[in-house]
């Protein structure tokens, strides 16, 4: 997913990682258009992994800073996207990487950024302006 300004929320820190994430996701899915999927997917977990927790964790103490009024629920999606990151991981560990589990990446992840980050996170953008 190519990164628009129109996805921005305002706060620089947190634009710069919802754009490194799109950046990411761009890698995969070129990785895939030339058949290289399976060797990217180990490198987009272990990024999820690290990221998440990071980015997640700033978000929120953000959100909790300006006393944002849907924390709670901006929260458990959060917590959720990070159970299915660590669940795909242990897919790919235990099963291999396979052209399902990368359909699967890039669906969870792309369905993340536009539901989350387009939506949710507009939301969000529209409690600060």
């Amino acid at each position: 997913m190519i990164w628009r300004d129109s996805f921005a929320i305002g706060v620089p820190a947190i634009d710069r990682q919802h754009k490194e994430l799109c950046d990411h996701v761009d890698k995969l899915q070129e990785a895939c258009t030339q058949g290289k999927g399976a060797e990217e997917v180990k490198k987009m977990l272990d990024f999820l992994a690290e990221y998440t927790v990071k980015h997640f964790a700033e978000e929120e103490a953000f959100q909790q800073k300006i006393k944002y009024p849907k924390y709670v629920q901006h929260k458990a999606m959060h917590d959720e996207f990070l159970a299915q990151v660590t669940k795909l991981k242990k897919e790919a560990t235990a099963g291999g990487v396979n052209i399902a589990l990368v359909i699967k990446i890039n669906k969870i992840v792309s369905d993340w950024l536009v539901n989350h980050i387009r939506g949710v996170d507009s939301d969000l953008k529209n409690y600060i302006a």
